[in-house]
């Protein structure tokens, strides 16, 4: 099984060139609906990355563990998910 940082660095750098692909648009041609959801799923594929880096909300087997981090989890997932999906078909149509 890879290492936490091996795993973490897809989504860290693909949020990272998505985000900043996003922000480079922003301040050329202004806001849009497209850059505006490429920003949020960069930025939320990086918390994604820095959860699974510090180990914060990705470990089920904790005793401790009340669920606000896996719910917290599964919202970054379904918001970098949701806005690739309305991203790509925006830039498709």
């Amino acid at each position: 099984m890879p290492s936490n940082k091996a795993t973490a660095a897809a989504p860290i750098a693909t949020g990272v060139l998505l985000a900043g692909t996003a922000a480079r648009e922003v301040a050329q041609h202004g806001l849009e609906l497209w850059t505006t959801l490429a920003l949020a799923g960069g930025l939320s594929a990086v918390a994604v990355g820095l959860g699974v880096l510090t180990g914060r909300g990705f470990n089920s087997d904790d005793d401790d563990c009340d669920g606000h981090h896996d719910r917290t989890t599964v919202a970054f997932v379904g918001l970098a998910l949701t806005s690739l999906a309305v991203g790509t078909g925006i830039a498709l149509a």
